[in-house]
C-alpha cells in the first residue's frame, strides 16, 4: 500500500509540476526530452534536429562540437543511459528573450560495464529559440 501511496503521489506532483509550466517552458522540457529519448533510442537524427548547430557539450574534461558529439559520446551515452534507471529530483527552466537555461538534478541508478551505479546527474541546458523552435546550444553535465 506504502508503495501505491508513493507511486501516486509521484505522479501527482509530476502532473502538477507540469501543470505550472508555462507554454514556453513545456516547449523547452519537449525539446530536452525529445534529445534524452534520442540518445536513448540511439537516433542520431532526432539529436541533431534539436541540437543547434552551434551546440558546446562539455562532459568530463572535454568539450565537443555537434559532430564530434554525434560521432563519439552520443552512443556511449546511449548505452549508459540505456542501463539506468533515472529520476527527475529537480527542473528549472529560466526564459529571458530568445534564449533559455535549465539547470536539472537526475538520480541515476542502474548496472553498467559490471558496475553497480548510484549517482546524482547535474545538467545545464543553455536553449536558444530560433525560426519559433527551441535549440540546444549548449551542455553542459556533471
Amino acid at each position: 500500500m506504502k508503495k501505491v501511496l508513493t507511486l501516486s503521489f509521484l505522479i501527482l506532483s509530476s502532473t502538477a509540476l507540469t501543470l505550472a509550466q508555462t507554454p514556453e517552458q513545456l516547449a523547452i522540457s519537449k525539446t530536452l526530452s525529445e534529445f534524452e529519448t534520442a540518445i536513448v533510442e540511439n537516433n542520431s537524427a532526432v539529436a541533431s534536429e534539436v541540437l543547434h548547430d552551434d551546440v558546446n557539450i562539455l562532459e568530463g574534461s572535454g568539450s565537443e562540437t555537434k559532430e564530434e558529439y554525434l560521432s563519439h559520446h552520443f552512443h556511449s551515452d546511449g548505452r549508459f543511459l540505456s542501463a539506468m534507471t533515472r529520476e527527475l529530483v529537480s527542473e528549472k527552466i529560466t526564459i529571458e528573450g530568445n534564449v533559455a537555461w535549465v539547470t536539472s538534478l537526475t538520480k541515476m541508478t542502474g548496472t553498467y560495464n559490471g558496475r553497480e551505479i548510484d549517482r546524482t546527474s547535474l545538467e545545464l541546458a543553455v536553449l536558444k529559440k530560433e525560426n519559433g523552435e527551441w535549440k540546444i546550444i549548449a551542455l553542459h553535465w556533471s
